[in-house]
């Protein structure tokens, strides 16, 4: 194998081990989240918005199946849709109050944890290593958007 591959694999589990959180949260009024759900609230953001295709495509799945999810998220208060005041064709994906604090909640990773990781480490090599992860994440979303076209034909 690859010495890259070695280390990078070697490197990623117990940074999330370390950081990961353990549960998901349920809301105000008890409703589970499942991973999949706090998933794509993980993708929306409250003040831009985001289409259902550029959605289901970054996530790796079928628009249909996005279509599901994103309308139960929407019936649940996490997500509003908002339609385009020039093309009424066009709706855009955005998360409401509610949707923001859940995934605020339900992060993969805990930031207190995190935080006591950058504790023990010194700024420029906080700083670095985001840089780094940043950098695999750009090329991540490459891959995911090329297994897409390569599943879609």
């Amino acid at each position: 194998m690859n010495q890259r591959i070695r280390r990078l694999l070697d490197a990623y589990p117990p940074i999330f081990l370390a950081c990961h959180r353990r549960h998901l949260c349920s809301d105000e009024s008890g409703r589970y989240l499942s991973e999949h759900q706090a998933s794509v609230l993980d993708h929306l953001d409250a003040k831009q918005q985001t289409t259902l295709s550029k959605l289901a495509e970054h996530m790796g799945v079928g628009v249909s199946a996005m279509s599901i999810i994103v309308s139960r998220l929407e019936r649940n208060g996490y997500i509003s849709r908002i339609r385009n005041r020039d093309d009424r064709r066009c709706v855009g994906l955005m998360l409401t109050s509610s949707g923001s604090k859940i995934k605020e909640q339900n992060t993969i990773l805990d930031p207190e944890l995190v935080n006591e990781m950058f504790g023990l480490m010194r700024a420029k090599d906080v700083d670095a290593a985001l840089d780094g992860l940043e950098m695999f994440a750009k090329y991540a979303r490459i891959v995911l958007r090329r297994r897409k076209r390569k599943r879609d034909g």
